[in-house]
């Protein structure tokens, strides 16, 4: 008897589960969605993407940017930067320890900046020193940190010999250069261990520095320099980065010097004062150079840098879905800053395909547990049932001899909960489960 119940009571329960699974099914109910890979870039200017001319409003588009844009092309992603204009090693470390503490920092705090004459600098700077619970935050959940830090480190000193004679300038490579190479070694070892801390499942990739000089500036220094600062400092950064992973700490180096070697003028702003003007050369990339960057940190990370197929002139956008870049006669369509395309072509791409139904001109389609239906005409989808508010209507579109459904592209977020980013910077839509 006993037995007998035990087993009603196990069927009961079954019986519940199942009937607890239909319903669910039945609600539209999925799995969370994917966790996107999580990018948190530290350092100075390069790592804040910082260029001349630039003001408070404007949007940098540095490497980090764009290496958050190579994540896209593999699915989910997020950036968080927190560059600081100026930043030298030993500022990072501070800033570190205090997402360590979860204190709240100023600049003052970091590093001294009372030389810096822009007062915008030093606002930078406070604002990111303010941030370090985010930072801890965003460390703790991080797949990848990036880094460029140093070039502060050896700005005095490159300023410096470049005022001297060639015999001089020798001199104070080999008098001076090596202490100032010991201490931003032991800065950013520090800071590689506190970020290894924060971050405990992230993998780390630091830079080496490339030469912001011109051959042109000054030909007789230019390979002394290479030889004797440059060059060392690859070595350098090699050396730390074998030495912590035969500690077990996930950190690379990344080479960017050998990409701006001869190619100096159009990679940095160095040669503004030789083309005219009354702009002053800077060190820091001009856009060629911000992309050599973003595509070394690339190969380091995916083995490759991808860019969307060059577009023709009636083609607003490029659409990337699921990593796969959309190619079609059905070209997408943009109105009034909303993105359409064929409803054919996305449901291709993500595996599946829609019923049409003329009368109504209504389209259904399936894909796991969603069931949405559109008609053309209507601002809205009904997903499982529910209705959902969409910004535009979906309309019909000749191409060739056929009709085409076209869509808001919002859709697959709305009705299947894909994730949507549009990056105005290569006019492209990434659509991620």
């Amino acid at each position: 008897m006993k037995r007998k119940k035990a087993r009603s009571l196990c069927a009961l329960v079954v019986g519940i589960a199942l009937l607890l699974s239909g319903i669910s099914s039945a609600l539209g109910a999925s799995a969370a969605p994917p966790h996107p890979y999580r990018i948190v870039a530290l350092g100075d200017s390069l790592t804040y993407g910082y260029e001349p001319g630039q003001t408070e409003k404007s949007v940098p588009y540095g490497y980090a940017d764009r290496l958050y844009e190579q994540a896209l092309f593999h699915g989910r992603a997020k950036l968080d930067n927190y560059g600081i204009l100026g930043l030298r090693t030993e500022g990072l470390s501070k800033l570190l320890q205090g997402a360590a503490d979860g204190i709240p920092l100023t600049s003052a705090d970091l590093q001294d900046f009372s030389m810096v004459e822009d007062a915008r600098v030093t606002k930078q700077a406070d604002s990111v020193a303010a941030r370090t619970v985010e930072l801890k935050a965003s460390l703790s959940e991080a797949d990848l940190v990036v880094m460029t830090i140093g070039g502060n480190d050896f700005g005095d000193f490159l300023k410096k010999v470049l005022q001297l004679s060639n015999e001089d300038a020798l001199n104070a490579l080999e008098d001076e250069l090596s202490a100032i190479m010991n201490k931003y070694t032991e800065n950013v070892e520090k800071a590689i261990r506190q970020t290894s801390s924060l971050a405990p499942h992230a993998r780390i990739l630091l830079t080496d520095q490339y030469l912001p000089l011109p051959k042109l500036f000054k030909r007789e220094l230019y390979d002394a320099l290479f030889e004797k600062a440059v060059n060392p400092l690859t070595s350098a950064v090699d050396g730390l980065a074998a030495k912590l992973r035969g500690e077990g700490i996930q950190v690379e180096s990344v080479h960017i010097a050998e990409a701006f070697k001869g190619q100096e003028g159009l990679m940095t702003y160095m040669n503004l004062g030789i083309t005219g003007g009354n702009s002053k050369p800077d060190i820091h990339p001009r856009q060629p150079g911000y992309e050599a960057i973003a595509k070394a940190f690339s190969a380091a990370v995916w083995k490759e840098y991808r860019q969307p197929a060059p577009r023709k002139t009636d083609v607003p956008v490029s659409l990337v879905i699921g990593g796969k870049e959309l190619i079609s006669a059905n070209k997408p369509a943009m109105k009034n800053n909303i993105t359409y395309a064929a409803l054919g072509d996305l449901l291709k791409a993500v595996g599946t395909k829609y019923q049409w139904t003329a009368k109504t001109k209504t389209a259904v389609f399936q894909k796991g547990s969603y069931k949405v239906s559109v008609t053309v005409g209507v601002k809205s989808a009904t997903v499982n049932g529910k209705k959902v508010t969409l910004s535009a209507a979906p309309y019909l579109q000749k191409v060739g001899k056929e009709q085409q459904v076209y869509v808001p592209v919002e859709l697959m977020a709305k009705a299947l909960q894909y994730n949507i980013v549009y990056r105005s910077t290569i006019q492209t839509v990434f659509i991620n489960p």
